[in-house]
């Protein structure tokens, strides 16, 4: 009897052992910074971002696993008047590694030039990231009404070879969508 006691302790240990060494080790992206620039004569707001904090070796390890993985910014100019958007931009940026050639290949929705890169470091510093991307027309907006823009990031899940579901990444980020908001601004009127 003793002996059939210590045997279910034993794979009772072991199985609680095995699910604390199965689980995610997740990071808490935040976004480093957020420019934006009003340009008049264009009627443009154009905004530059970046995440950190944003890659850990469990999604390192997807990356480098050949599988394409897609970062979503959802952009929404919003109205203090308001709480749904006047307008909403969205960028869509996909990293993939490829072993045979040692690169690291990406894209996203609003260019359609494929970037690679030879290291980890520069694929993730540039994934992470949206330069000079025009996110609103000014053209209809009023000069008495104060704005603000709202910027959100989410990971798709994706599919693993050896798995029967897809893995969902936003657990790497623990659920959470990483979210920023600009301080109020007024858009100028220019002069014809």
């Amino acid at each position: 009897m003793f002996e059939f006691l210590s045997q279910t302790f034993n794979a009772s240990v072991l199985a609680v052992t095995q699910l604390f060494l199965s689980t995610v080790v997740s990071s808490n992206p935040w976004f480093e910074q957020l420019d934006i620039q009003y340009f008049g004569v264009k009627k443009q707001i154009v905004c530059n971002t970046r995440l950190t904090e944003s890659f850990t070796e469990s999604l390192d390890n997807v990356l480098l696993s050949g599988k394409s993985i897609t970062l979503h910014f959802k952009f929404d100019l919003m109205s203090t008047d308001s709480p749904n958007p006047i307008q909403s931009t969205e960028v869509i940026n996909g990293l993939r590694y490829d072993s045979e050639q040692e690169t690291f290949f990406l894209v996203n929705s609003v260019n359609p030039k494929v970037d690679r890169f030879f290291s980890i470091e520069e694929a993730r510093s540039n994934y992470v990231s949206v330069q000079n991307l025009v996110v609103a027309s000014t053209e209809d907006l009023g000069g008495e009404q104060e704005y603000f823009l709202r910027v959100t990031a989410f990971l798709d899940p994706v599919k693993m070879d050896d798995m029967g579901e897809s893995v969902n990444l936003m657990l790497r980020w623990a659920s959470i969508k990483p979210s920023i908001m600009s301080d109020k601004f007024r858009i100028e009127a220019t002069s014809t």
